[in-house]
Formats: structure tokens, sequence, C-alpha cells
């Protein structure tokens, strides 16, 4: 996406975002107290663009996917999505028994992509 960025600065237009994620924290409520798991995280995702979010178990991973998907609502921030239905694994989500190349045609012709 810094390219796209880039792309439209040099251009002077604007870059529509997929999804953009700006200041957004989120805690929990915990017997010990409040459990700050975000922290003022800003994410701007452009049309097409593919993220993968990496980090340790706990880190908040999770938490942010579910906030992006509507499940949650953050304790701070903003999220906006470009309002179409989106599905985000955590695992892999390949069939093993076909090829790489065979699970993206699949993925393809689900989505009605014409051969």
């Amino acid at each position: 996406m810094a390219t796209a960025l880039a792309k439209a600065a040099d251009t002077g237009t604007s870059v529509a975002s997929a999804a953009r994620i700006e200041h957004v924290s989120k805690s929990f409520t915990t017997p010990a107290g409040q459990q700050l798991v975000l922290d003022d995280i800003t994410l701007d995702v452009a049309p097409g663009e593919f993220v993968t979010l990496l980090g340790a178990s706990g880190c908040g991973k999770s938490t942010l996917l579910n906030l992006v998907a509507g499940l949650d609502k953050p304790s701070a921030g903003t999220i906006g999505t470009d309002g179409r239905p989106a599905l985000m694994f955590q695992e892999h989500a390949l069939f093993p028994w076909l090829t790489a190349g065979k699970n993206i045609e699949l993925a393809l012709k689900l989505r009605g992509v014409p051969k």
C-alpha cells in the first residue's frame, strides 16, 4: 500500500481505503482491573491489498480482526470499511488435497470470476 499512497501523493490523487483503522484502542475488564490489549493502532488497507497480522499469542491480533469485522467495538478510535462483507481467516484456509493453483482457481470460481 505504501506504493499506492506514494503514487497518489505524486499525482495529487487520493486512494480510497477498503478499511481504515484510526487511533483504535481496546481494553477489557479483568478481576485485576483494566487490561489494555490494543493501544492507538492506525492502519489503512487499500482495495485489493493483502495484509497479514503477525505477533505472539495474546498480542491482540484476534481482537483487532474482531473489531474490523464488527464483532466487537473499540474502546477508543474509529474503524471504517467499504461496507462489503469480508471473511478473515486466522489459520490457513487452503484445501491440502489441492495444489496452490487449484486453491486459487477454486476461490476465483466461488467469486464468479470467469476463466
